[in-house]
């Protein structure tokens, strides 16, 4: 995935006026640039290799900024049932053995709960060495309020799929039902997860609104869902505000990291 968008208004230069937003990962390094005076995106860079594409264009002095980091190994959990020093506790309950990374906590409000995760220590020290008050958020929780936000006046799937792996999120009147990970090698399990995560809910396809969106969706898994989900949409529209300055197309694929800006 390699993208390339800047929008005449766009000055590197200008203090303080700019939301960095990142995207760390080992397949796709990615940012994104929002106006911090009426949220719109003024610049977005996606490509492959281990460093940021384009780093002149990065802001020099930006007003905030924030980042999401892969691999990511994320659980949810009440905040009554969050004692302190009991995080990882909790994720090994869901994931058993746990790789090594650092361990972050985010909260949601809306949810009265926390998104504990862990995610890769070396990715988020290679950034803070440039911008080090830049803010952790797990994919987990942006997705999360993305499907929350979608979710008002209908049944809403949010699903995103990265090199092998399939992270989605359900949502009923801005009710969470359901926010999981799968492992997705190819189509055929992206469509065999959400039909399954949709059974385990009680939701028929037939009235739910799906959105999609990743880094790794391709053209065959947009026709395989649409063929037995009929209410299948891209998560981002060109001409949705938050993208419209762009002028550019497909920007369902930078989803959480265009939507980052709404949770920091």
């Amino acid at each position: 995935m390699n993208i390339d968008q800047i929008a005449a208004t766009y000055d590197p230069a200008r203090e303080r006026a700019w939301h960095l937003s990142v995207w760390l990962s080992p397949e796709v390094n990615a940012w994104c640039v929002h106006d911090v005076l009426n949220g719109q995106c003024v610049a977005l860079q996606a490509g492959k290799g281990a460093e940021l594409p384009q780093p002149a264009l990065l802001p020099e002095r930006p007003a905030s900024v924030s980042f999401t980091a892969l691999p990511e190994i994320s659980t949810l959990v009440p905040e009554s049932a969050l004692a302190p020093g009991s995080e990882m506790r909790h994720l090994k309950m869901v994931h058993g053995q746990l790789p090594t990374g650092l361990l972050r906590d985010e909260p949601i409000s809306s949810l009265g709960a926390r998104c504990v995760y862990l995610h890769d220590e070396e990715a988020e020290h290679r950034l803070m060495a440039r911008f080090p008050s830049a803010r952790s958020l797990p994919l987990q929780a942006v997705l999360v309020n993305g499907v929350l936000a979608r979710s008002a006046k209908k049944k809403a799937v949010l699903l995103h799929r990265s090199a092998t792996r399939l992270d989605l999120a359900i949502a009923h009147d801005q009710r969470l039902l359901l926010s999981n990970t799968f492992h997705a090698a190819n189509a055929e399990d992206v469509l065999y997860y959400t039909l399954f995560a949709l059974e385990q809910t009680g939701l028929k396809p037939d009235d739910t609104q799906t959105f999609v969106s990743g880094t790794h969706l391709t053209e065959p898994d947009e026709k395989l869902l649409a063929r037995y989900l009929p209410n299948v949409l891209p998560a981002l529209m060109p001409t949705d505000k938050l993208v419209s300055m762009l002028g550019g197309s497909a920007f369902h694929y930078s989803t959480p990291l265009l939507e980052q800006y709404s949770c920091a």
